[in-house]
Parts: C-alpha cells; structure tokens; sequence
C-alpha cells in the first residue's frame, strides 16, 4: 500500500478551519422592563435563531437575576437574530458582531388580558373574482394605548374573526408588529364552537396590523358574505374587483368606481362590537389568474409556514394593487361622496 506523504496529510488538517469556520462569536445582552423597569425580567428564554437555514434555532439560554445574558460558540459570519421570550410573548432583535463580540439589548413589556386602550383603529377589505372563487383580503390596524405600556396577551386570542360561510380552506393571518415593515405567518385556530378563527400573536404598545386572506365560493355567480365584528370599528373601506361585480348590504354604499383598473370602493356605516354584517355579492366577470411575480427582491426574514399557512397562500399581486386602491380613496375621499 502507498504511503501518504506526511506533508500531504498537514496540509490537510490545516484546510479544516477553512471549511468549518470556528464557532467564535458571542454575543451579551439584557432584556429591559419597559413597563416596570423595577422588574427585572429574570429567567426568560432567549434563543438564537440563524435566518439563512429556515429560522433555526442554534443555541439557548435563560436571563439570570439581573436580566442579563451571555451567549458563546456563534458563527459570526452568519445572519442570527435573538428571539426572547418573557411572560408567553416574544420579542426579537437582530445581531450585528464587531469583532466576534455583539451587544443588544431588548425591551419587554408586562402582559394584561384587558382591552381597556387597545383599539381598532381601521379596518379595510378587498373581494376578487378570480377562477369562480371569491379571494379575501382583510387588513385591521389595532393601537396598543395602555399606560404604562402592556403586551396584550389571552388564551383565548388576541386578534379574532368570524369563520365566513362556506369558506374552502383555514384562513392566512399575517402580523406586523410596531416598528416593524415585514409581516410574520401566523397560526389560525379554530374557535371550538366552530363559529370563528383567532390568533395568539400578542398585541405590543403601538399599532399592530393584521391581514387576514380566505378563499370563498362563488357558486352560480353569488355569495352571502356573513361577518361578526368583535371590536367597534369605524366605517370599512372595501374594494370589489371586478367593477362589474355588485356588492349590496345594510349600510353599504358605492363610492367609486374605476373603468380603467376595474374596480369599485364601498364604504359600511360605523359598527359596534357584537353587530353581524350581511353582504351580498353577485354577478361579475371573472380576472384571470395572474402568476406570481418573479425576480422580487425577497424579504430579510422569511418564516417557513405551517401546514395552516402553506395551504392559504391564496392573494395574487392584482388583489394587492386593489387593496392599495382602496386604502388610497378611503385616506383621500369622503364617505359621503356619492357614486357618479
């Protein structure tokens, strides 16, 4: 058997490093009490997540009495983000190391079950008729306005919404927290008595926006659209696509219409809490399906859906235009203007 120069196998073991880089980074921290700083968030977990591989988590430890943490044995070459988790709400912050070394520091908030200052702010909606179904679009802004500041947070939902009729398949929620520009999938669970959908996202200071996307029937070009409101809303902007399809309903009115891009704006009467709407939808030409736009730019963290998001991805980028449409007329014109 020929031998392998030693020369050879040294050169071997030096490549090593090369190929593996050395877990070198560290990174130290404390968690901050920004509604109490008295209380010192001790015993919290905090978990580092790296984001090239799917957000997985690569090492954990727990704030000690102080608040405080410390974390070695990071590749520092790679793109983490700390996710701390105090009092059953999460709270993130992204690593920037300067010498294998990083600082970060994130504020936590007291949790309460009460909706005392918390309000919905907006509440807008978007109908496509596309392929026979109806596709839906729903964005709530909610503002978090307690003071001192709270995380909202229950086991029974922080955010829910009626289960419409009919509807094929669990509903999309995506959340975007304040501060924040990149929504995150969230996991719809159904009500046990059937009756609606609700997600455990807690509710930070500040304005939270939820979207909700569902897929509806259309059969024999109709659709009753049923819908409980559990918080008071002001009067909701809805954009149809297409123009052509007729929306109708206790307080609802056509505010514009728009040939050129094929859609309508409605616009409800102010609801309370507890009110049930009924919407009728009917006729309308169908908007052909649109793939996907390629070549975008993708966002900085792209969480990996559940089973319950990956079966709901189900809003095309046209229902998207519509949508920005009718945030535009309900920012720049009046309820009261009237259909020409």
């Amino acid at each position: 058997m020929k031998k392998i120069p030693t020369l050879i196998i040294l050169f071997w073991f030096a490549t090593i490093p090369a190929a593996h880089p050395q877990q070198s980074g560290v990174v130290e921290g404390r968690l901050v009490n920004l509604t109490d700083p008295s209380i010192v968030a001790q015993g919290a977990d905090i978990e580092v997540i790296e984001l090239s591989s799917g957000m997985s988590i690569i090492r954990s430890a727990t704030t000690d009495a102080s608040g405080k943490f410390l974390i070695s044995g990071l590749p520092a070459d790679r793109r983490l983000m700390i996710r701390a988790t105090y009092k059953g709400a999460n709270y993130h912050s992204q690593m920037a190391f300067s010498a294998g070394k990083a600082n970060v520091e994130i504020g936590v908030y007291e949790p309460t079950a009460s909706m005392k200052d918390i309000e919905v702010t907006s509440v807008s909606m978007a109908f496509q008729l596309t392929g026979g179904q109806l596709k839906a679009l729903e964005t709530v802004t909610i503002n978090n306005k307690t003071r001192p500041p709270r995380v909202y947070t229950t086991p029974e939902g922080s955010f829910r919404i009626s289960k419409a009729p009919g509807i094929l398949q669990p509903p999309q929620i995506r959340v975007t927290a304040p501060g924040s520009s990149m929504p995150l999938v969230q996991s719809a669970f159904e009500s046990a008595d059937g009756k609606s959908y609700y997600t455990l996202y807690p509710l930070r200071p500040g304005l939270t926006t939820v979207e909700v996307q569902q897929l509806l029937p259309y059969t024999g070009q109709r659709y009753t659209f049923v819908k409980k409101f559990y918080q008071d809303a002001g009067s909701v902007n809805v954009g149809v696509i297409p123009r052509d399809m007729t929306l109708t309903g206790k307080g609802m009115s056509n505010i514009e219409t728009d040939s050129q891009r094929n859609f309508s704006v409605y616009v409800s009467q102010p609801v309370k809490a507890g009110t049930e709407v009924v919407w009728e939808f009917s006729g309308g030409t169908p908007v052909p399906e649109q793939a996907e736009a390629s070549g975008e730019a993708e966002p900085e963290v792209k969480p990996v859906p559940n089973a319950v998001g990956r079966n709901a991805l189900i809003i095309g980028p046209l229902l998207l235009l519509g949508f920005i449409a009718v945030l535009w007329f309900s920012v720049n014109r009046s309820p009261a203007v009237k259909k020409k």
